[in-house]
């Protein structure tokens, strides 16, 4: 009963914290940072967002027509669904790719501010958990590993990207690295490697359920987004939690 005590109350903790001023000002820096990363990689790129406009109109004509000839749309449009529900789930499942492109960004500059409320939180609540960050190299190992499987994944179900509904699978290498960058947010600066390496043996599952669960909130448009800081507390309180159990056996 212990775990999913634990689980409950990291969730519910969570909510007071994220109103706090702290929180706040970080999600809004993180928001005009994301959003300024966004406007000068399209202006570098296209030039302007009228410049950006115009490739993607053009972009998707000529992809119709290509896709078009393609013996895979001849089987879909004969045996399951149409032209005009090929084109809408190819939208939104685009749609979904800048969605997630812009959690990811969003979610490292969020995680580049997250140490100053996961301080915080440590003084409030666990006064006797010393913050153990753990050693820059280790880190940066963990993250650098953590990017590379996600690109593998992704390249290994690329080919299931042009197929509607089967495309969503690619949430799983985007739903990977959500998991594992927010438990590092957290653990890097409150767990030594070891320690880290124990929490991730003992409470795996438990830290999987919770990151599933916030996964499950960024589907709320904008909203689900803008409240990654509510993850990170989340696994800062579970993490908390579970480092002052570990450290007292």
């Amino acid at each position: 009963m212990q775990p999913q005590h634990s689980l409950l109350s990291s969730f519910t903790l969570a909510l007071g914290d994220t109103l706090s001023s702290r929180v706040i000002l970080v999600s809004l820096l993180s928001f005009c940072l994301t959003l300024l990363f966004f406007i000068v990689i399209i202006w570098l790129s296209f030039g302007g967002i009228g410049a950006l406009s115009v490739w993607l109109g053009e972009w998707l004509q000529g992809f119709e027509g290509n896709f078009e000839q393609t013996w895979l749309f001849s089987l879909i449009s004969l045996f399951v669904i149409t032209k005009t529900v090929v084109g809408i789930l190819f939208f939104i499942t685009s749609m979904l790719v800048v969605y997630y492109l812009f959690l990811m960004v969003y979610s490292v500059i969020v995680g580049l501010f997250a140490g100053y409320f996961i301080q915080e939180i440590g003084k409030t609540y666990y006064p006797n958990v010393q913050m153990r960050a753990m050693a820059l190299f280790s880190y940066l190992g963990f993250v650098v590993k953590t990017l590379l499987i996600t690109v593998v994944l992704l390249i290994v179900l690329l080919p299931l990207a042009l197929i509607p509904v089967f495309n969503f699978i690619l949430l799983l290498p985007v739903f990977y690295m959500f998991h594992k960058l927010l438990v590092l947010d957290v653990a890097s600066l409150l767990n030594s490697k070891e320690e880290y390496l124990r929490l991730k043996g003992r409470y795996a599952a438990s830290m999987r359920g919770i990151s599933l669960v916030c996964f499950a909130l960024t589907l709320i448009p904008v909203f689900g987004v803008l409240i990654y800081p509510y993850y990170v507390i989340v696994m800062s309180h579970f993490i908390f939690q579970k480092t002052q159990e570990i450290r007292a056996l």
